[in-house]
């Protein structure tokens, strides 16, 4: 496997590719204020030639807007898996005042998969497109989708991505 880890720090952005389980190339760079420069510049330096399988990225940045209840964008969630799925909906065990500040609307659309992979339900790209919709009317540019054993069955949260 090919694979890169990447954690963006208050000062530095580190990354680290790995091939085959061991390390062939590190960076180490200045986190920039907007994040983006920084995570491109630490990927370019550690990025070589093959194809990646998979690249993954932590931040305290994230943590520390969290902890703090600053700086959240409104992020949709998109939750793949209706009817059975709406008795637990995303964000549901967030503390209040968290639900409060970022105030994100949850959508949920027909599909989803059982453990073994079966449909719960055929997608409808009718609602997908109505979420859609309704997003960019709000101005809201970002959504988390997440599907019913999306991590096992990852189409149908594909499918609503693109």
């Amino acid at each position: 496997m090919n694979v890169i880890g990447v954690d963006v720090g208050g000062t530095n952005t580190d990354a680290v590719r790995l091939d085959g389980g061991r390390i062939a190339a590190w960076a180490k760079v200045p986190t920039t204020p907007d994040v983006e420069t920084g995570l491109l510049a630490a990927l370019t330096e550690v990025r070589g030639t093959e194809p990646l399988d998979r690249v993954h990225v932590g931040t305290t940045a994230f943590t520390n807007a969290l902890i703090e209840r600053r700086q959240l964008e409104t992020v949709a969630a998109i939750r793949v898996g209706a009817p059975v799925s709406e008795s637990l909906p995303p964000m549901i065990d967030w503390p209040r005042d968290l639900r409060a500040v970022v105030g994100n609307p949850v959508f949920f659309v027909r599909g989803g998969r059982e453990y073994d992979g079966r449909p719960i339900r055929p997608l409808d790209r009718k609602e997908i497109v109505r979420v859609a919709t309704t997003l960019a009317a709000s101005g809201i540019t970002q959504a988390a989708v997440t599907a019913v054993f999306g991590t096992s069955y990852p189409e149908d949260e594909l499918r609503v991505a693109e």
